[in-house]
């Protein structure tokens, strides 16, 4: 059984991030037409849960419109993925949306996407 650890940056250092038993993280790689820059992609993953419990310190209780210069959703925040103690993707963190029940979060949606979102991004101003 592959051990999966899933690590964001906050400030200066990463913390592992808090993962369901059998939540699965589907990580896509996309080539797409190199003839076309603009079209190609880097790796990214569906919209994959994580449980609020253990993750709202992280997330600086993202849910709660009442905390100042708590996590900023509108950033993408540096990650990795590691396979049993092995990296393997480097990128970024997307927090799209929190599940609450009973008015308490119970869990966070995120989405990963490798360093490259796009060659055109990368090139961008340099091409004339």
């Amino acid at each position: 059984m592959v051990t999966v650890g899933l690590f964001i940056k906050t400030g200066e250092v990463f913390k592992r991030i808090k993962l369901f038993d059998d939540e699965k993280i589907s990580v896509t790689s996309s080539i797409q037409n190199i003839s076309d820059i603009s079209k190609v992609f880097t790796d990214f993953s569906q919209t994959f849960n994580v449980p609020a419990e253990g993750n709202n310190e992280t997330f600086e209780h993202w849910y709660e419109n009442s905390v100042d210069d708590g996590f900023d959703a509108r950033k993408r925040a540096e990650a990795y993925i590691e396979l049993d103690t092995i990296n393997f993707r480097i990128g970024k963190l997307q927090l799209e949306s929190v599940e609450l029940k009973n008015n308490k979060p119970d869990r966070y949606k995120l989405t990963f996407f490798g360093n490259l979102i796009s060659l055109k991004d990368t090139f961008n101003g340099l091409l004339m």
